[in-house]
């Protein structure tokens, strides 16, 4: 099954869609499925390696992320599109546990190599993440992917956050009212983390938009949640809102 490995290659190496498309995702299937967002960061240590070298990395990278998706493990995966790069990629995983997720994650070839490290959490985000392209996948076979591009929003915790690990009130209120607006892609908390408390993930590619609407965020205005943003390319069809 060879487009959902081919997706992160493809944005990296054209930074454009593929042709074809996937269904439109099904109905909101629910929220509250937890996942584990691995971050792929880059590795301080990272030495220069030749054309020959990187690409083999390259290509165990994606065979790895072929086989996490052939094992079920996978939910979602893809480069990321920033100028400045803190996070290389993203991977949503099912594991049993955090320790398992970190586990997993360590395998992948650009950590083994030392290109990446790893940063995992536990997100609460919406239920049934890759169920639509994973469906749309098996009866389309040979038809190509196409990417998506999406803000990527990590939801820290501010200056004036009041202390404790309660999500804020304000903030849930307001990214319900961004979705019931048809603005989101997915969202959740981020649980047992001293400093990420949730991802937004919003339909647009713009992170100039979502800044826009975040900034109008009672709990942003007030300085207690502060927001990180990126640009993520991942399939079409894979988030579910």
């Amino acid at each position: 099954m060879k487009p959902l490995a081919a997706l992160a290659l493809a944005a990296l190496a054209a930074g454009l869609p593929a042709n074809g498309r996937a269904d439109p995702p099904s109905a909101d299937p629910g929220a509250g499925e937890l996942r584990y967002v691995v971050f792929l960061r880059p590795d301080p240590g990272r030495k220069p390696l030749a054309l020959e070298e990187r690409q083999r990395i390259q290509d165990a990278h994606m065979a790895n992320i072929q086989k996490m998706a052939d094992d079920g493990i996978l939910a979602a995966a893809g480069p990321m599109g920033d100028q400045t790069v803190t996070i290389s990629g993203i991977f949503v995983l099912k594991a049993p546990s955090l320790s398992e997720a970190r586990r997993i994650a360590a395998l992948d070839p650009t950590v083994v190599h030392r290109r990446n490290t790893v940063d995992v959490h536990p997100w609460r985000g919406p239920a049934g993440i890759g169920l639509s392209y994973f469906r749309w996948r098996k009866q389309h076979p040979d038809a190509k992917d196409v990417m998506a591009r999406h803000a990527f929003c990590l939801v820290l915790r501010g200056p004036a956050w009041a202390g404790g690990t309660q999500p804020d009130a304000e903030h849930e209120k307001f990214v319900a009212s961004l979705r019931a607006e048809g603005l989101l892609a997915a969202a959740g908390p981020v649980e047992d983390d001293p400093d990420l408390t949730g991802i937004v993930v919003f339909k647009t590619a713009s992170t100039e938009e979502a800044r826009k609407a975040a900034e109008q965020d009672p709990a942003v205005r007030a300085g207690r949640i502060a927001i990180e943003y990126h640009e993520w390319w991942t399939a079409d069809g894979v988030l579910p809102w």
